[in-house]
């Protein structure tokens, strides 16, 4: 338990990161009266949907639009404007975050061009952290009760270690901006997630030829069912309906409205809808059916401008395409304080680990849709939890929860890095404001740092 003196700390909180779920992490702590500091590496907001951000954190490209609805990727503080298409645009999506931003006055609360280089906790007996976090930029060092890890996890790219060497042109999607870079040239595009058929798509229009891997398959929804965005036939409900009747109801919206991938001139996935991530697209499987994609098995090993598969064929390339995503990337940590390896995350509601007090992990999931909403969910729990209007369960069931959790994520999903933060966006936003239901006078008697914390206020407030 902390026993420090409040004012030994320089803020309550330290705020790591101005994308979608930093931004979302500062409007809760303000708008409850808490002091903090916050730290962005690059001179803007808005993240990877900042075409021109020079945080090297940018995943945009000039073609980029959401493949989630607008109704549900919005914040639930701040809804995009009606009139704005059902899908906006990269361009769209920077306005929005810079609109949230000067709507809630955050701008001259951010440390911009300022790069976290050090998290520690505070010397101290008993777990790390129980005396709160110094934080490192190259300003100084300052002590902070609380660290939010708003940093994002699309900054570091994966890419796979082939046999052999390829010795054509190679970029990680990443690094994509335009499609001229495509113009005359015979192109293979590395995975089946919404950027590997972005980018697929986009190549179609000016390369000689077009090819895509995949070793497992992929479920494709199309952006639109039957006149609606796909993630709209999911509603609050989702969260208390049983989760294979929710897959079947997807499974019969899928083969109405778009049919089979194997019915579209795509390999049969070697596993149901829903226990991958799923990839939206509404031009993908028409490109394959008009032969304008070829799709390619496993890569068996590269030889030059040749990339051989695993079923024996073998293709001349000229451009390499790794649309293989990311590593999370927290450098500021002590590797045995926190390491993320192979992008595992185990935390209490995908948000904090009872081994590190006062530290969160804001933005670390991902979802069928968009997980904007879920941020803000998060941020307004864990400030809720730092004013004492929300409290955490005894430790021993955040840890139950936590091995309860990772069990069932081995159930259900295909064993790869992407699968390791899935979560289900209704069961997962309800269970969230469940979460900020637990009081004090509901748990009944409580234990660790941050009940101690709400008590300690609670006395104040009472003298």
């Amino acid at each position: 338990m902390s026993t420090a003196d409040p004012s030994s700390f320089d803020s309550t909180a330290c705020v790591i990161g101005a994308g979608p779920s930093g931004l979302a992490t500062a409007k809760a702590l303000v708008d409850r009266g808490i002091s903090f500091d916050w730290f962005e590496k690059g001179s803007m907001v808005g993240g990877l949907w900042r075409i021109d951000n020079d945080n090297d954190g940018a995943a945009a490209y000039e073609t980029l639009h959401l493949n989630s609805s607008r109704p549900l990727t919005e914040y639930p503080s701040h809804p995009m404007p009606a009139d704005w298409p059902d899908y906006p645009s990269h361009e769209l999506m920077a306005r929005y975050f810079q609109d949230f931003t000067d709507r809630h006055g955050l701008a001259e609360r951010i440390s911009f061009r300022t790069p976290v280089e050090k998290v520690d906790p505070l010397p101290g007996p008993g777990r790390p952290g129980e005396y709160g976090w110094s934080v490192t930029t190259p300003a100084g060092t300052k002590a902070y009760e609380y660290v939010f890890v708003a940093n994002g996890h699309h900054s570091e790219p994966r890419i796979p270690d082939f046999p052999g060497e390829f010795t054509g042109e190679s970029f990680h999607a990443h690094e994509y901006m335009s499609p001229e870079i495509f113009d005359g040239k015979d192109v293979l595009v590395i995975g089946v997630g919404n950027s590997g058929m972005d980018i697929a798509c986009d190549a179609c229009k000016l390369a000689k030829s077009v090819s895509v891997v995949t070793r497992h398959g992929v479920h494709v929804l199309p952006k639109y069912a039957f006149g609606r965005p796909i993630d709209q036939f999911g509603t609050p409900v989702n969260a208390y309906i049983p989760f294979p009747v929710e897959r079947r109801i997807y499974e019969i919206v899928q083969r109405v409205s778009s049919g089979r991938p194997e019915d579209r001139g795509l390999p049969k996935p070697d596993h149901r809808l829903l226990s991958a991530h799923p990839t939206v697209s509404s031009e993908f499987c028409d490109r394959v059916g008009h032969g304008d994609v070829e799709i390619k098995p496993g890569i068996d090993r590269l030889d030059g401008n040749t990339v051989h598969f695993e079923d024996g064929s073998s293709i001349d390339v000229d451009l390499l395409v790794h649309a293989t995503g990311y590593r999370v990337s927290l450098p500021f940590f002590d590797p045995d304080l926190y390491d993320p390896a192979g992008n595992a995350m185990p935390l209490y509601q995908r948000v904090l680990t009872p081994e590190l007090p006062g530290l969160f992990f804001i933005g670390f999931v991902q979802t069928i849709g968009s997980n904007i909403p879920l941020m803000e969910l998060q941020a307004e729990w864990t400030a809720d939890l730092i004013t004492g209007a929300s409290v955490l369960p005894p430790e021993e069931e955040m840890r139950d929860w936590i091995a309860a959790d990772q069990a069932a994520m081995k159930r259900r999903y295909v064993r790869s890095d992407r699968h390791t933060m899935q979560v289900d966006f209704w069961r997962y936003s309800q269970a969230l404001k469940r979460c900020r239901r637990r009081t004090a006078v509901e748990q009944g008697g409580v234990v660790g740092r941050l009940p101690k914390v709400i008590t300690d206020r609670l006395m104040r407030a009472s003298a």
